[in-house]
């Protein structure tokens, strides 16, 4: 070991391992295997981005679209290059890797693939916050966010109280549990809708399909600055959450504050949901198949951060591509496109889990 440790990085390509640090310090063991791949599926998304950049239903050329993006197109190009399409590209890629993370932590915590915010009813009770917030309150967009947050905990808190059963939380209990709850909520909502103004009621139902449409860079700089805390957090709950894939006997015998970091984990999780839900609207799909992929590709424990924004980020570009390209004249919400595929999938995962018992 001490030879291994005698520079600051060293490869190991017989065991497809990499190790990395500095001499004194403990050695971050990197697999060969999942950087290539987390490094192929960033690199699709690049490609992906560039496309959903510069190409679209305006009819603005491949030059005149790298002219707008290096600050010298034209007033018309520059609008709908730098101005339409960037930020909402941009978006798409950050709103799709904290979709997915926040689902990994809820399958983590429920260790059930069924246990994303989106099913469980997270994600519909912070829909519920922001339209009280949206057509009740009259709010901004900060208090809208806010809204989508307090909304996501309280169904959070509800649904995990519920779920109790002689001092523990039982994954299917609780997955059970958040359904029911999620379908009540949504009937709240539809009958908040109806009773607004039908223009506040058109406006509230294309966002509520989750739409991207008018992203702007402020939007963009909102969601960045907001996200920043939220995906740091899910980085520092890595290592406890691995942990507690063992066990939580043996993380509680390592000194590990299981229930500190289950309620961290839960907050963490709620706000990369409401974050996204207050931002575009809710968007189905992503939370619950973008850790699965991940971890079909690059076998893992834990949260897997890494390939498990990779995964989000392009499944939420790739769905806004098509959702924008399916028929250009009208373009659809790509919320739409997620929860058409995300239904199919949600079938599956029920067929595999109902043969495995």
């Amino acid at each position: 070991m001490n030879d291994v440790m005698t520079t600051p990085a060293s490869v190991d390509f017989g065991r497809r391992v990499y190790r990395i640090g500095p001499a004194h310090r403990p050695v971050m063991m990197v697999d060969a295997g999942s950087l290539l791949i987390c490094t192929a599926l960033w690199a699709a998304t690049v490609l992906l981005a560039f496309y959903a950049v510069t190409t679209g239903s305006a009819q603005v050329s491949l030059t005149e679209s790298l002219r707008a993006l290096i600050g010298q197109g034209d007033a018309y190009t520059t609008m709908v290059v730098a101005q339409w399409r960037a930020p909402r590209t941009l978006l798409a890629v950050l709103l799709g890797a904290c979709l997915a993370i926040s689902g990994s932590i809820f399958q983590n915590l429920t260790d059930n693939p069924l246990g994303s915010p989106d099913v469980i009813g997270f994600q519909t009770g912070s829909f519920t916050g922001a339209l009280i917030v949206m057509l009740i309150l009259r709010g901004g967009a900060t208090a809208t966010m806010a809204g989508a947050l307090i909304g996501g905990l309280i169904t959070a808190l509800v649904v995990f109280m519920l779920s109790v059963k002689r001092g523990a939380v039982r994954g299917v209990r609780l997955i059970i549990i958040g359904i029911g709850v999620s379908a009540m909520l949504a009937s709240v909502n539809v009958w908040i809708q109806l009773t607004a103004t039908v223009e506040d009621a058109i406006m509230a139902g294309l966002w509520g399909a989750g739409n991207l449409s008018g992203v702007t860079w402020m939007t963009l700089l909102a969601a960045v600055i907001s996200s920043a805390a939220l995906l740091l957090g899910a980085m520092l709950l890595a290592r406890p959450m691995r942990l507690m894939r063992i066990g939580v006997p043996f993380a509680t015998a390592l000194g590990q504050r299981v229930r500190t970091v289950q309620v961290t984990a839960v907050i963490i999780g709620v706000g990369l949901t409401a974050l996204a839900t207050a931002t575009v609207g809710p968007i189905s799909f992503i939370a619950l198949a973008a850790p699965q992929i991940a971890r079909r590709l690059v076998p893992s424990d834990g949260l897997a951060i890494g390939p498990t924004a990779a995964v989000g980020a392009l499944l939420l570009l790739v769905a806004d591509v098509v959702a924008q390209r399916i028929h250009p004249d009208t373009p659809l919400p790509v919320g739409i496109v997620t929860v058409c595929i995300g239904g199919l999938y949600f079938l599956w995962l029920l067929i595999r889990e109902n043969k495995r018992k």
